[in-house]
């Protein structure tokens, strides 16, 4: 009997064990974002520029401004207290550009889910990898992003 009760014991305890560790892969926090525009030219060297400050949004629009082609130039966001701007170049696959599908944080690691897309704006053959400009909603903090497909 003792033998039963103690196999069981650890079934128990084995499940248990089970259950909190899958609830661990779900407690990333999902940020609302909006992605703004994308662009076909590089803006950052980066993989990612967090743009924290207006000076730093005036000098990636100043970039943006001298690498577009047309007369009319794009209107420069202005930074409030809850949002955070982010241009993220993910690296592209079998497409030209990437659609943004989730942007959830998790141990100061913004993760983000990319689909990938034919962007009719740019050249079918284009390898650049997209500059895309993300508003996130929130005082969101990080140190690295994984961008996943």
């Amino acid at each position: 009997m003792k033998i039963h009760l103690c196999f069981f014991l650890f079934l128990f305890l084995n499940c248990q064990s089970q259950i909190v560790s899958s609830n661990g892969v779900f407690k990333r926090k999902e940020i609302q974002f909006e992605d703004k525009y994308h662009y076909s030219f590089t803006i950052t060297s980066k993989n990612f520029l967090l743009i924290n400050s207006q000076q730093k949004m005036d000098e990636v629009f100043k970039c943006i401004h001298n690498n577009n082609k047309g007369n009319r130039f794009s209107p420069i966001p202005v930074l409030v207290e809850n949002e955070t701007y982010l241009i993220i170049k993910p690296p592209l696959k079998d497409s030209n550009d990437v659609s943004i599908e989730k942007v959830s944080l998790d141990n100061n690691i913004l993760y983000i889910k990319v689909t990938e897309f034919d962007n009719p704006d740019f050249n079918k053959t284009n390898r650049v990898s997209p500059n895309i400009l993300l508003k996130l909603t929130g005082k969101i903090t990080f140190k690295n992003i994984t961008i996943t497909y």
